[in-house]
């Protein structure tokens, strides 16, 4: 039996330690108002904001899809924590969300199908991944910005895994909501 040494073995974990990073996501992102209160939180509404545009749409969905897909599951996470959505009146609390195309992050150099002989396929050419950016913010009662939680993925390549991507990523971001409370010093 042949043994393998550290320099041999070396290259062979630096690859299996890459291919195990490659195309993992990167953790989510929170911040929130340490002076805000949190615990009094039982109903809440949409944000109007001002600045909010529309979802990009592109080949895999269009933006309403993503707003509808956004909207329901933070609908469904929220409504799972014990809050209750509110049409009218006084909310305790308001939600908004913003989404950004991140751009492509990774490519496969090879791409189309081919067949040349018994059942043997050649992939040549090119597959792109596309990486997306979904920022879930809450305001007070008054309207002011006191938790954000922000999710950097790679996003799905057709409407089902795009859907699935969202799903994920709002229960992770809410899964953060509310921020742990301040321990007494």
């Amino acid at each position: 039996m042949r043994r393998l040494s550290l320099p041999r073995l070396l290259p062979l974990l630096l690859w299996a330690a890459a291919a195990g990073c490659a195309h993992k996501n990167p953790p989510p992102d929170f911040s929130y108002n340490h002076a805000a209160s949190f615990s009094g939180l039982t109903t809440y509404a949409w944000y109007a904001d001002p600045n909010w545009k529309m979802p990009g749409g592109n080949s895999i969905a269009d933006g309403q899809f993503i707003d509808r897909h956004v909207r329901d599951s933070v609908d469904a996470a929220l409504q799972k924590k014990g809050y209750r959505r509110v049409e009218g009146g006084a909310p305790t609390f308001f939600v908004a969300y913003h989404t950004d195309a991140g751009g492509v992050v990774s490519q496969d150099k090879y791409g189309v199908y081919g067949w040349w002989s018994w059942g043997y396929v050649d992939y040549y050419g090119t597959k792109y991944r596309k990486q997306g950016v979904l920022v879930l913010d809450v305001r007070d009662a008054q309207r002011e910005l006191v938790w954000r939680g922000a999710r950097i993925a790679m996003v799905g390549t057709n409407p089902d895994a795009l859907a699935k991507d969202i799903d994920s990523a709002v229960n992770l971001l809410l899964g953060e909501f509310p921020p742990p409370k301040p321990e007494a010093r």
